[in-house]
């Protein structure tokens, strides 16, 4: 009785596994297939394939590829296929030189020429096609010189969508505990855990080390020029009494990533011209860091520098003048030898 359960039991096992090596030798059909050996996460067959994403529907076959750049494919609605030896199908199939690994049986062959290549070392075996294309007429010489094919020109599509513009961010204060470094830190993280683009330049000469786009930079004596280049200045301090960075940030009509400091009422800092993050950081909305706010900044003027100036100071009339005193050589006189 028991055997001929356990005899049942082998059976179904073996007619399963019968219908997953059927499954698995079933060839994928598909209209159109771009096949190269590896997919890089960046290159410029990867930005020739986005872009013709958006006029054409295809799939793509790889040996290997990157993950990242594998994703951003799926998502302009490209389906990848990863080459395991499986059957495949086709109406018709562009590649590459070096594109003999996979089994794609298509109806017809387009070989597209994206390099220069200089010698036969260089082509590598020449898979069968039917049409052959090069990306400029440089191309197509150089390859009917080195193989003796005549080659067509085809240029690339060029589509250039409205890409997300990179954030470019400055921090110009010290990063010492009080302005406020572990905030710094966790901006990073989370601008990273965001995906989007964005550049951190930080003044410093004692660096951390950070994974995200920062690049640090000795403190300068001018940073003005360089404040102007920014989307934004970080100002994340836990106080302040009256920071000039922020002050020059806001009269070049850069908006500040700043805390919720109890002087930012007194000098105008407000929803309209900044970002402002309450000091445990719960209220940081990175999406919104790209509605970079666009304004003028009323400068909050002390008129009794009016009254110092005459008290304390003689007015300048003119430009300074720096003069630089040079030390004289000490002059040495030879000693007498006795």
């Amino acid at each position: 009785m028991l055997a001929d359960v356990l005899k049942e039991q082998e059976k179904a096992r073996i007619e399963s596994y019968k219908e997953e090596f059927e499954r698995y030798n079933q060839p994928y059909k598909r209209d159109t297939i771009i096949y190269f050996s590896e997919v890089h996460v960046i290159g410029g067959i990867e930005k020739w394939i986005e872009n013709l994403s958006r006029r054409f529907e295809f799939s793509v076959v790889y040996d290997k590829g990157n993950q990242e750049r594998l994703d951003q494919f799926n998502k302009l609605g490209i389906e990848t296929i990863k080459n395991v030896g499986q059957p495949i199908e086709c109406d018709t199939l562009i590649m590459f030189l070096w594109s003999n690994k996979a089994d794609i049986r298509a109806k017809k062959k387009i070989l597209f020429i994206h390099g220069i290549y200089t010698s036969m070392k260089d082509i590598g075996e020449i898979p069968e096609y039917d049409e052959i294309y090069a990306v400029s007429k440089v191309a197509a010489d150089e390859f009917e010189k080195t193989s003796g094919r005549e080659v067509n020109v085809l240029y690339n599509p060029v589509d250039v969508n409205e890409a997300t513009k990179p954030l470019f961010l400055g921090v110009f204060s010290r990063l010492s505990s009080e302005k406020g470094r572990w905030r710094i830190e966790h901006l990073i993280s989370e601008l990273e855990r965001s995906k989007r683009p964005y550049l951190m330049i930080i003044f410093t000469d004692i660096p951390f080390e950070s994974k995200g786009n920062v690049v640090f930079i000795k403190p300068t004596m001018n940073p003005t020029e360089w404040m102007r280049k920014c989307d934004y200045i970080v100002q994340l301090s836990d106080t302040e009494a009256g920071s000039l960075t922020m002050q020059e940030s806001l009269k070049l009509g850069i908006p500040l990533i700043c805390t919720r400091l109890p002087i930012l009422d007194e000098f105008g800092i407000n929803e309209t011209n900044s970002k402002i993050i309450e000091f445990d950081m719960s209220n940081l909305d990175i999406e919104d860091l790209w509605n970079i706010p666009r304004f003028k900044w009323q400068e909050p003027i002390s008129k009794e520098w009016d009254f110092m100036k005459k008290k304390l100071f003689r007015e300048r009339q003119e430009e300074p003048k720096v003069e630089v005193i040079e030390e004289k050589p000490k002059k040495t006189t030879k000693k007498k030898v006795a």
